[in-house]
């Protein structure tokens, strides 16, 4: 018998004599560790061929406005061999954060007043005059407005463009 046979047999005389639970993750890892992945081998192999070629003013600019903080190589790597692409992750400038924090803030503000009005109008404290309704409104439209400007702080933080 070969090697790999002497192998599956030692595994299957192994899985005899434990669970079901052991004996799977015996022969999974025996697979796996007999099994070398693409990206290893790539690895190991590593690069040592370059490629170069010359591009206009234009071309230049174009390229690194789609790199946006990825390597250049890596991007044409990954366009090349299709490769995932991972993008750099945003940051949300301080200011915007700041800005944030603080709506939230004005709209919980807004929510508290709204059920205590509420509150008062149900157990009779406050008549709901026109006045009051108005006011309602009022409270309803700016926490609207709150919340899709909310929407749009975060919105240009969490698309990421896709123009490649």
């Amino acid at each position: 018998m070969g090697k790999e046979m002497i192998k599956q047999h030692d595994v299957c005389k192994k899985m005899s004599n434990s669970n079901p639970k052991t004996e799977l993750e015996t022969s999974l890892k025996a697979i796996l560790e007999t099994t070398p992945l693409i990206e290893e081998e790539e690895a190991q192999s590593g690069r040592h061929h370059v490629i170069s070629f010359k591009v206009s003013t234009a071309e230049k600019e174009r390229l690194n406005q789609r790199c946006s903080g990825i390597i250049v190589s890596d991007y044409i790597r990954a366009r090349l061999f299709d490769y995932s692409l991972l993008r750099p992750k945003t940051v949300m400038p301080e200011v915007n954060r700041e800005t944030l924090y603080h709506l939230k803030r004005i709209g919980a503000n807004i929510n508290q007043q709204t059920k205590a009005i509420h509150s008062a109008i149900k157990v009779g404290q406050q008549p709901l005059t026109d006045e009051v309704y108005k006011y309602l409104l009022e409270l309803k439209e700016l926490q609207g407005a709150i919340e899709q400007l909310r929407q749009e702080i975060v919105a240009e933080f969490s698309d990421p463009t896709t123009d490649d």
